[in-house]
């Protein structure tokens, strides 16, 4: 293996292991009502592949403690992966105490709000939405949720 490549495979190791970090402290604090915004997800993968860069050269050593730390990285990149396909794929559910706080990603992505998709709103959801939910000013505000709600057949709140 060339050592750019092994270099690469350390920074993405790296990333993903300080990425399972956030990863876990999202997954917690869905009880809570609240999660992390894709800026942070993208602050700790940076931090994670600069800090893998630095310490290439201690970790691909063939010692005991260099197999330990890889072992460990790819541990928690793994559960890296797990959590992140957790939170894609795991359904949302609109008609709990915590929905309105996917109606910002459901109006459009962006970097102050979770990265993980949230579907469409059922009419009980947009209702949510509108009484619970501060909309920003701009293309992604009320008005539009309004739009959005009756192109999708449900009565206005």
């Amino acid at each position: 293996m060339s050592p750019e490549h092994e270099l690469t495979r350390y920074r993405a190791v790296s990333a993903a292991a300080f990425l399972s970090g956030i990863v876990g402290l999202d997954l917690f604090l869905n009880f809570f009502c609240s999660g992390l915004p894709l800026i942070i997800y993208l602050l700790v993968g940076g931090l994670g592949s600069w800090v893998g860069g630095r310490f290439h050269a201690r970790l691909s050593r063939q010692t005991k403690r260099g197999k330990l730390l890889r072992g460990i990285g790819i541990g928690l990149a793994v559960f890296s992966l797990c959590g992140m396909v957790y939170e894609s794929a795991r359904p949302v559910s609109w008609d709990t105490k915590c929905s309105w706080r996917y109606c910002g990603r459901a109006m459009a992505p962006g970097l102050f709000k979770s990265p993980f998709p949230v579907g469409t709103p059922t009419c009980s959801g947009w209702w949510t939405c509108a009484n619970e939910y501060q909309f920003p000013d701009g293309p992604f505000g009320y008005e539009t949720a309004l739009r959005r709600m009756k192109k999708q057949g449900c009565p206005e709140p």
